[in-house]
């Protein structure tokens, strides 16, 4: 008779780490972006601009609330900044 220890004593055998799926998944992230935004230089700056916001808010999306209202404010200031350069 052989004995076995009950599985919730045991953890659970992973193939990769946790720190590395998440690595593998920003780096599948970035490297998607980066796609993007060269698919998007073939088309123009409209596009280029469109793709950039999408990144933007991607980004904005994960932020936890205080500081995605300091990350929205400082875009904005930014942005206004663009304008005020490109308009003289």
């Amino acid at each position: 008779m052989t004995t076995q220890t009950a599985p919730w004593t045991n953890p659970p055998k992973r193939e990769k780490t946790l720190r590395r799926r998440r690595a593998e998944k920003l780096a599948r992230r970035a490297e998607s972006w980066g796609r993007r935004l060269e698919e998007a230089r073939t088309e123009g700056p409209d596009v280029v601009t469109a793709v950039a916001f999408d990144r933007l808010r991607a980004a904005f999306d994960q932020l936890p609330g205080s500081l995605r209202d300091r990350a929205y404010e400082a875009a904005t200031v930014a942005l206004d900044r663009v304008r005020e350069t490109h308009t003289e």
